[in-house]
């Protein structure tokens, strides 16, 4: 090997070497600048972010839809914090949490993009979670339907489980729980709530948020009663 060749991949060698002990010297002093959560936030156009959260829903489910879909939004649009936060993170989140029936995974997901983006954010998830009990949904109707093209009956909640909320629109609608009617529900479902969370944040933000009651019972805003006709705590 000539002296050239060899003086030319010495200094080819400290030079990737050098740079590699920088990156990790940079990365060591961006993890060493913790940044603690509320993140800072921009607004979002609500019509935006419930097409992009329908849209979202077909990759990754209702959890990964609403949550993704805005902070995708505001990777964009802020960058820094939520730069390093994977969407990925909530698909575990679909079927009220990996098929378990628990709590729905669109209000999983908005609950999640909520608390790192407001101070109060559990007034803000209260007004939410509020609204999805009590409001006849889904109300969105996208553009290109991906499952099912035809409008079907909205139905309420009553509760923010998710076995729960797809009973009572299956005893609405008489379409069954593995029909694809019922995944365009949840489609639709989700771009629903991805669009109330961008609202109500836009409204914190604003300062125009108004706080909303959630009663509950046994220091829980759980009103077991509405499920199960048993005595609490008898003994």
């Amino acid at each position: 090997m000539s002296n050239k060749r060899r003086e030319f991949i010495v200094k080819s060698l400290i030079g990737t070497a050098g740079l590699v002990v920088g990156g990790l010297s940079g990365a060591a002093a961006a993890g060493s600048k913790k940044m603690e959560p509320p993140y800072p936030y921009k607004s979002i156009d609500p019509d935006m972010i419930a097409e992009k959260a329908y849209g979202y829903y077909l990759k990754g489910h209702c959890a990964y839809g609403v949550f993704a879909s805005i902070l995708d939004t505001l990777k964009e649009s802020v960058g820094g914090p939520y730069l390093g936060i994977p969407g990925e993170l909530f698909e575990f989140g679909r079927g009220g949490i990996n098929g378990w029936g628990t709590i729905c995974g669109t209000l999983n997901g908005a609950a999640a993009i909520i608390s790192i983006s407001c101070k109060g954010w559990k007034k803000v998830i209260d007004a939410l979670y509020r609204w999805y009990e009590e409001t006849p949904l889904p109300m969105y109707y996208p553009k290109h339907p991906a499952k099912y093209k035809g409008v079907f009956a909205a139905s309420v909640a009553t509760s923010p489980l998710c076995h729960i909320s797809v009973m009572k629109w299956i005893e609405k609608t008489g379409f069954a729980y593995d029909s694809k009617a019922r995944s365009e529900r949840c489609a639709r479902l989700t771009a629903d709530v991805a669009k109330k969370t961008v609202e109500l944040l836009n409204a914190y933000h604003k300062g125009t948020f108004k706080p909303v009651s959630a009663p509950g019972i046994y220091k829980t805003k759980m009103d077991c009663m509405t499920c199960h006709n048993m005595k609490v705590g008898s003994r």
